[in-house]
């Protein structure tokens, strides 16, 4: 307490010394500034300079503590705002995976404006009104993602096509997707989509057009896309048959045919009906026996010995070649009977009808050796030959008593 006592006492005399010696000093500060001019002491000069930047650093500091605490409280509501947004955010997708539509869509849209991420609010609340049925809002909430984001084009095209395949649009699906494939014309997701809305409309060219890149980048599985390829040229077969019936226009679609493909039995089949229905007999006997001799089917050597025949001889001839492979297949004897008929040999084609039915008993086999005894006048036989094909084809009966 004395001590600063001591020195309170001590500055005021220092301050009345200071004031003393500066009254008994002469000076003087003459300032002039054009036709004026200005004329003090020089230290009356030096008190004003100390009073005006006392003024100037006391004002410097009340606006900075005013800017400052305004900048607190903007922050905080903007902060409070941030984690309000982020809330709803999260809610509203919760809300969206569970399916709660009406949430959903109030939640994301109201939060979108503050959200880390608009992009994803607006994307789910378009399609929460879409679920709801209205088209109308959820397009619109679309344009909102893609004015929130330049680079979302590829992210707002996948979803409003998503909406559109669900509603079976297909046509306007085509036309987003188009879009969307300018925009990546190497996304799986687009590819894909493109595929779905392709068979619904059954554009087998625009398909066909894409396959490459299916195969490239293989949204599909293995068995899904061979699936595909099958279905796609077994209608772009089809389809060449029914334009302008010509041969050549079909040879055309079965050269476009992966190799692994022209040995299926099922897209061989189709393809020798065509030639056959064009009387084109000669390249449809071709084609079965040269996929007969690399990849063997029983489906496609029974048709071997239906085809209308141009020279019956030689198909016989080429089907017994077969026979030193497979003599005991069932199917390639019913096939030799059949052939055996058709070059007017009965006893042999009796015992290659006699020989399938030992080795695996057929409908077709009974049939055809039934109507064979038949026209040979063996009448008993012939009938107890169709009885059994009869029972082959009912094989399923229950047990029941009988009279």
């Amino acid at each position: 307490m004395k001590r600063t006592f001591f020195l309170f006492v001590l500055c005021l005399l220092l301050g009345a010394g200071i004031i003393h010696w500066t009254a008994t000093q002469q000076s003087y500060l003459l300032i002039v500034v054009g036709d004026t001019s200005i004329e003090m002491s020089v230290w009356f000069a030096l008190a004003v300079i100390l009073v005006t930047w006392l003024v100037l650093w006391l004002s410097y500091r009340i606006v900075v503590g005013s800017t400052r605490g305004l900048g607190s409280q903007l922050g905080r509501v903007f902060i409070g705002s941030k984690k309000r947004a982020a809330k709803h955010t999260s809610s509203g997708l919760l809300s969206f995976i569970e399916g709660n539509w009406r949430q959903a869509l109030r939640q994301l849209n109201r939060s979108a404006e503050h959200a880390d991420t608009p992009l994803l609010n607006y994307l789910g609340a378009a399609r929460s009104a879409y679920e709801l049925g209205d088209e109308q809002q959820a397009n619109k909430l679309l344009a909102k993602a893609e004015e929130t984001d330049p680079n979302a084009g590829l992210a707002v095209a996948l979803s409003q096509a998503r909406m559109q395949l669900m509603a079976k649009k297909y046509e306007s699906c085509a036309a987003t997707l188009e879009r969307a494939k300018k925009l990546s014309p190497k996304h799986p997701v687009v590819l894909d989509m493109m595929r779905q809305v392709y068979v619904q409309l059954q554009d087998w060219q625009s398909l066909e057009k894409i396959l490459p890149a299916l195969r490239r980048l293989k949204p599909l599985s293995e068995t899904e896309q061979n699936k595909l390829e099958l279905l796609l040229f077994g209608k772009l077969l089809t389809q060449a048959s029914q334009r302008d019936f010509s041969a050549e226009s079909v040879q055309a679609v079965w050269k476009r045919v992966p190799k692994a493909l022209q040995r299926d039995a099922v897209l061989v089949n189709l393809y020798v009906d065509l030639l056959e229905a064009d009387d084109e007999l000669m390249a449809a006997e071709s084609v079965l026996r040269k996929t007969l001799q690399k990849h063997w089917d029983d489906s496609l050597v029974i048709r071997y010995g239906i085809l209308n025949p141009i020279d019956a001889g030689r198909q016989l001839l080429h089907a017994e070649g077969w026979l030193k492979e497979r003599p005991g297949n069932s199917s390639l004897m019913l096939t030799l009977g059949r052939l055996a008929l058709r070059n007017e040999l009965w006893g042999k084609a009796r015992d290659y009808f006699d020989s399938s039915l030992k080795i695996q008993a057929t409908p077709e086999a009974c049939a055809e050796l039934a109507r064979l005894l038949a026209h040979l006048e063996e009448h008993e036989a012939s009938i107890q030959y169709y009885q059994q094909g009869l029972l082959l084809t009912a094989n399923q009966l229950p047990e029941l008593p009988l009279p």
